[in-house]
């Protein structure tokens, strides 16, 4: 398969997996094949994709399967290969290539990891049924984090999981996302909101767009939601009107601006 014999949509593929590291193929086909008459075609229309561009070394799979064998195909997550890259890099010519890591990813890493492409996804979503006006800025990490040269401490960085720039009823909204998978202490929840109150403190995000964006906690439940937020209203209380937490279910509908106010920390 010459360079020119992929399609469009194989290179959008290629392009999101290089950025979002891993997906699985019920994600792709919720992102690249939604003109298929029902989810079931999108998803058969995913995996015919993804089996060639396997079988053509442009993507791999992990042996772990998200839901198991009995998940069927669609269960594959899968990861650009090196040969991927170098076809993405022939297009874009400041593409750096980093080596593939042979080793199958712990699962906390993994579903971290796709828990962050779920939100891009679910973003995706929205905008195509026209609830937001566009997905301004998606930042995957590293490309989210924000670096600085403190005189005492030296450089420092802070790591969001992403970084989220929607448009809706012409204003500009910007998030920087921390998935919790409920695998962290309350404690270390809490320590890296103070990073976040630190950054905010020195004034760099504000000079740029004038708005620090919000800090969003999406959590996977409910009871980990209100530990987190009576945590943070409780150490945080000066500042709490940074955070704001929320369950992955709510994610769609906050996004909108469909969960009341009284619902913030």
């Amino acid at each position: 398969m010459k360079p020119t014999e992929l399609s469009t949509k194989d290179e959008q593929i290629l392009k999101f997996l290089l950025k979002a590291k891993y997906a699985t193929t019920k994600q792709l086909a919720r992102l690249y094949f939604t003109d298929s008459l029902s989810s079931s075609a999108s998803l058969r229309r995913a995996n015919l994709t993804t089996k060639k561009l396997n079988e053509k070394g442009y993507i791999g799979h992990l042996d772990r399967r998200i839901g198991g064998v009995r998940a069927g195909s669609g269960s594959f997550v899968w990861k650009i290969s090196t040969k991927g890259m170098k076809h993405l890099r022939q297009k874009q010519m400041n593409l750096s290539i980093t080596r593939q890591n042979s080793y199958e990813p712990t699962w906390h890493h993994l579903e971290h990891t796709l828990a962050i492409s779920e939100i891009f996804v679910q973003l995706t979503e929205l905008k195509n049924k026209h609830q937001i006006q566009s997905i301004d800025k998606f930042q995957f990490e590293p490309d989210c984090w924000r670096d600085w040269l403190d005189n005492h401490a030296g450089r420092m960085i802070l790591k969001p999981d992403c970084y989220i720039e929607i448009s809706l009823d012409d204003y500009l909204d910007s998030y920087f996302i921390e998935v919790d998978k409920n695998t962290e202490s309350l404690a270390r929840v809490i320590n890296k909101s103070k990073q976040y109150i630190r950054y905010f403190n020195l004034n760099i995000e504000q000079k740029d767009t004038g708005v620090f964006p919000l800090v969003l906690w999406i959590t996977p439940n409910e009871k980990r939601k209100i530990a987190i937020e009576q945590r943070i209203q409780k150490e945080l209380q000066d500042y709490w009107e940074l955070f704001q937490v929320i369950t992955l279910d709510d994610f769609k509908n906050f996004m909108i601006g469909g969960i009341s106010d009284g619902q913030t920390v």
